[in-house]
C-alpha cells in the first residue's frame, strides 16, 4: 500500500499523540502545533480509518505510549494488558485453534481403532492359605524336628499376567480375526513380519554400529510383538482383591478372546502349580514316612536284643536305665512314624482333591463400541491446545516488541 509523504506525517502525530483520535480537545492543541487545524486533523484520521491504516497504527501507539508491560511490578500478569493483546489478535487465536483442531482431527482419522474387552478374577480362599488340612498337624511335625510343611506358596495373579510366558504363548498361538478368518498369530496379525515400505530409522540403524546382539527375524519379530501387546493389557487391582483384566485389540473378537484366554491360563497356571507342590509334599512326607518306619524298627529290634540279654530279675540300676532309654527311643520314633502316616494319608487326599483357586467373576465379551480413539476428546483437546500456543505466540511476540520499544 503506497502512504504519500504527507500521510506518513499524520501516522507519525498520531503515533506520538494516540489521544489525538478519541479527545478533540487533544487534536486542536496537536493540530495547532503542527500548523494544521482540528477539522483537517479529523478528516485525515477518518479517511486513514477507512483505509485500515488508523487503527494497527493507534493501537501499537497507545500501548507503546503507555509502556505496559504484561509483567507488573509485583510480577504478576496484568490481566487487563493481556485481555487487551488477545482481543486485538482474535484472527490469530482463531487460526492457531482450526490449525490445532485440524491437527487433531486428522490424528483422530487416521489413528488405530481399538476394542476393548474386560474380565475380572477373585482370588478364593485357599489361595493364600497352607495347604488345607496339612497344616493341622504342621506344630506336631515341627515338635519332632521335621520340615517341609510350611505354607503353600502364594501367587500374584498380576505377575502372572505380566509374564513373558503368557505373552508369549498369546503371540505365538493362532486366533482367527477379521483379517485372517482362518486363523494367524500376533505376528502376522500386526504385520510385524512384513518389511517396512520406508523406515528411516532402520535406514540409520544399518548405517550406524549399534552394538546390539545378533539374532534372527523370527525373534525379533517375537519381541516386537511382546512389547505391543503389553501395551495393550492393562491390570487394576481393587483393595478387596478384586483384579480387572483389560485387553485391547484392533477386532472385538479378538479382544475378548484373548482376555478369556489369560482367565483360563491363570487359572490352569495356579492350578498346576498347587497340584504339583502337593506332590512334592506327598511324595516328601512318604520319604520321611519310610526313613521313620525304618528307625522305629531298628529301636525296636534294639529293645528286642537288650531284653533277651538282660532279664527283668537281673536288673541293676545301670541296666534299669538303659532299659527306659531304649523304650523311650521307641516310644519317640514310633509317635513320629504315627504322625508322618497321619500327614501321609492327609497328603494323598490333599494331592487328589480339586481346588476352586481363582474365581472367574466376568468373562469378556466382543465390545459394541471403540474404545480408542475418542474423537471428540481428541478434537476438544487440540482446539484448546492450539488456543493456548497462538496465546502463547501472541504474548511472547508483544512481549519482544515492548521490549524492543524501551529500549529505543
Amino acid at each position: 500500500m503506497i502512504i504519500t509523504p504527507y500521510e506518513k506525517k499524520i501516522l507519525n502525530i498520531i503515533k506520538e499523540n494516540p489521544s489525538v483520535i478519541d479527545s478533540p480537545s487533544s487534536r486542536a492543541k496537536i493540530a495547532k502545533k503542527h500548523g494544521l487545524t482540528e477539522k483537517t486533523l479529523r478528516n485525515r484520521i477518518a479517511e486513514l480509518r477507512k483505509r485500515g491504516l488508523i487503527d494497527k497504527h493507534s493501537k501499537n501507539a497507545n500501548l507503546s505510549k503507555k509502556n505496559e508491560s504484561l509483567i507488573n511490578a509485583n510480577d504478576e500478569i496484568n490481566l487487563n494488558i493481556l485481555w487487551k493483546i488477545l482481543s486485538q489478535k482474535k484472527k490469530t487465536l482463531i487460526k492457531s485453534s482450526i490449525f490445532g483442531a485440524v491437527i487433531g482431527l486428522t490424528y483422530a482419522l487416521i489413528a488405530t481403532v481399538y476394542f476393548a474387552s474386560k474380565i475380572s478374577l477373585y482370588p478364593a480362599g485357599e489361595l493364600g492359605q497352607s495347604g488345607g488340612m496339612l497344616g493341622d498337624f504342621q506344630g506336631l511335625a515341627k515338635s519332632f524336628g521335621l520340615g517341609g510343611f510350611g505354607s503353600a506358596p502364594t501367587y500374584n495373579i498380576p505377575d502372572i499376567i505380566n509374564s513373558r510366558k503368557l505373552k508369549k504363548d498369546i503371540v505365538l498361538k493362532e486366533w482367527k480375526n477379521i483379517k485372517y478368518p482362518e486363523g494367524s498369530n500376533l505376528i502376522k496379525f500386526w504385520d510385524i513380519d512384513k518389511p517396512a515400505f520406508f523406515s528411516p530409522l532402520a535406514l540409520i540403524k544399518k548405517l550406524l554400529p549399534t552394538g546390539e546382539i545378533t539374532a534372527n527375524k523370527f525373534d525379533k519379530d517375537l519381541d516386537v510383538a511382546i512389547q505391543q501387546l503389553d501395551d495393550l493389557i492393562a491390570i487394576k487391582e481393587e483393595n478387596s482383591g478384586l483384579i480387572f483384566v483389560t485387553v485391547l485389540m484392533e477386532d472385538p473378537q479378538l479382544a475378548s478372546e484373548i482376555a478369556n484366554y489369560i482367565a483360563e491360563y491363570v487359572k490352569s497356571f495356579i492350578s498346576i502349580e498347587q497340584k504339583r507342590e502337593a506332590t512334592r509334599n506327598r511324595a516328601f512326607i512318604e520319604r520321611q514316612m519310610e526313613d521313620a518306619k525304618l528307625q522305629n524298627e531298628k529301636s525296636e529290634d534294639f529293645l528286642t536284643e537288650f531284653r533277651k540279654k538282660n532279664p527283668l530279675r537281673l536288673d541293676t540300676p545301670s541296666i534299669e536305665m538303659t532299659r527306659e532309654r531304649l523304650e523311650s527311643a521307641v516310644e519317640e520314633n514310633r509317635a513320629v512314624y504315627i504322625t508322618l502316616r497321619q500327614q501321609f494319608e492327609i497328603a494323598k487326599i490333599d494331592e487328589a482333591k480339586e481346588r476352586l483357586l481363582i474365581n472367574i467373576l466376568d468373562t469378556a465379551e466382543p465390545a459394541v463400541r471403540k474404545t480408542k480413539p475418542k474423537r471428540k476428546i481428541i478434537l476438544l483437546l487440540s482446539l484448546i491446545l492450539g488456543l493456548m500456543a497462538g496465546a502463547s505466540y501472541v504474548m511472547m511476540n508483544y512481549s519482544i516488541s515492548n521490549q524492543k520499544r524501551l529500549n529505543q
